[in-house]
């Protein structure tokens, strides 16, 4: 009776042993390092080749450091972020980390929506993260005290030129200061049409120039507005200003011209079909293009040395548009706190910010960064770091937050301006009918 008491008594205190060795095994397998619960968090990130080596390394450098938290790459083409995005978020289903900028609908849509964290109380708790940031590029994103991102990058608008294509024209480079009112509309003018060749030989033919800007943003060139101030304030398109202000039709007018009096740009037709086998720049076919500082990004891959000018003067008041991009969090993450700390790791100018300027040229919003992101671009685009600076700083002076970035459902409202102004540039309506009836397509919007 004494052993079978003695067995029961080995029996039970192993079985206790057992059971206690299993629950540390399950909790050890839902816990990472220390202790630490493990996460999955979803980034999502632009379809991009140049950056996308720089993405994958962030991926395995994080979770290097981090290994109870997981991260998932999630990919989608820029063109259909805001589709994918905000059925996402109507559905429940969205990214923990990504950037509210990268559609045709930015920060003020996304803001509205609810869909982005607060992320005060994370940078009150860790101030030194944003060091180096310029507190004017994190009050885009403060709304009533509270501030919904962190810049990641920071830059404006440029015209990038083919060297090759100007020394072959006999043209001289044009200046770095935006100031110098020698370059001015009538000489980029000037310019393009010495640069602009072989006209009718599809094969062959290359454009003086292109301008990229929607509608807004040639009005902005000539000091107009399609919108009026207080849309960019409150993010409500409210009343449209596209016909009371002259200067709007000034920047219509100019863009119309380059294409039909000047003969130096593509018609949207001549754009689509050059566009058909690449880049229209990188393929040479263009000589200069007014285009966002992202160009020191997509046009590394070019066979022939480039550089970079002020978009000429026009008028004192004229606007440049300037593309401040921050990272955010889903205000309906599971895992803020972990996602906060994926962004730290992402604005570290030792860490993910280093890599982003030296693998792929962005602008960085931390001034720390300023002097490799000269030396890297500088050495790229042939000048030197002192007439980079002055171009870069230029553009922050004359710079205006994106349009799309400010306005909510900008979206529904560019599709309105493209279909009215492409329409005047492809010459099938005059510039005041088409002024006419974005005037009041644009007011049905606000009326909805």
């Amino acid at each position: 009776m004494k052993n079978k008491k003695t067995l029961s008594l080995i029996f039970s205190v192993t079985f206790v042993m057992v059971a206690i060795f299993a629950l540390a095994a399950c909790s050890s397998s839902e816990t990472g390092e220390k202790g630490k619960k493990k996460v999955e968090l979803t980034w999502l990130v632009r379809s991009d080749p140049v950056v996308k080596a720089w993405e994958e390394k962030m991926v395995k450098d994080f979770e290097a450091e981090n290994p109870n938290i997981k991260i998932k790459l999630q990919e989608i083409p820029q063109d259909q972020i805001d589709q994918k995005l905000q059925t996402m978020i109507a559905g429940g289903n969205v990214p923990d980390v990504w950037s509210s900028n990268w559609a045709d609908s930015g920060f003020a849509t996304y803001q509205g929506l609810g869909a982005l964290l607060d992320l005060t109380p994370y940078i009150e708790k860790d101030p030194e993260a944003v060091e180096g940031i310029d507190e004017k590029l994190l009050d885009i994103y403060t709304i009533d005290d509270k501030k919904y991102g962190v810049p990641i990058l920071a830059m404006g608008s440029y015209i990038f030129y083919n060297k090759e294509l100007f020394d072959e024209a006999g043209v001289e480079y044009p200046p770095t200061n935006w100031d110098d009112q020698s370059w001015n509309y009538d000489k980029m003018v000037e310019y393009a049409k010495k640069l602009t060749k072989n006209m009718g030989d599809k094969d062959n033919q290359v454009f003086g120039l292109l301008n990229t800007n929607h509608g807004n943003r040639d009005a902005w060139l000539w000091g107009g507005d399609l919108f009026k101030p207080e849309a960019y304030e409150t993010g409500d398109i409210g009343e449209p200003n596209v016909l009371d202000d002259r200067a709007n039709k000034q920047g219509i007018e100019a863009h119309y011209d380059l294409i039909h009096e000047h003969k130096v740009s593509p018609t949207q037709s001549q754009q689509d079909a050059i566009s058909q086998i690449g880049s229209p720049f990188l393929t040479g076919r263009v000589a200069m293009v007014i285009d966002g500082g992202w160009g020191v990004r997509s046009y590394q891959p070019a066979e022939f040395q480039w550089g970079i000018a002020p978009i000429p003067y026009t008028v004192d008041d004229r606007r440049i548009p300037m593309y401040v991009d921050p990272w955010n969090i889903s205000a309906k993450s599971k895992h803020p706190d972990e996602a906060w700390e994926f962004i730290k790791f992402l604005i570290d100018p030792e860490k993910g910010a280093k890599d982003l300027v030296e693998m792929t040229n962005e602008t960085p919003a931390n001034s720390q960064l300023m002097d490799v992101w000269l030396d890297n671009v500088a050495e790229q685009a042939g000048m030197t770091n002192e007439q980079l600076q002055e171009l870069h700083e230029g553009a922050i002076k004359y710079g205006f937050e994106a349009d799309n970035h400010l306005i909510r459902n900008f979206s529904t409202i560019l599709n309105t301006i493209n279909q009215n102004i492409n329409a005047v540039y492809d010459g099938t309506k005059d510039i005041d009918e088409g002024l006419q009836d974005l005037d009041s397509q644009l007011r049905s919007i606000k009326n909805k």
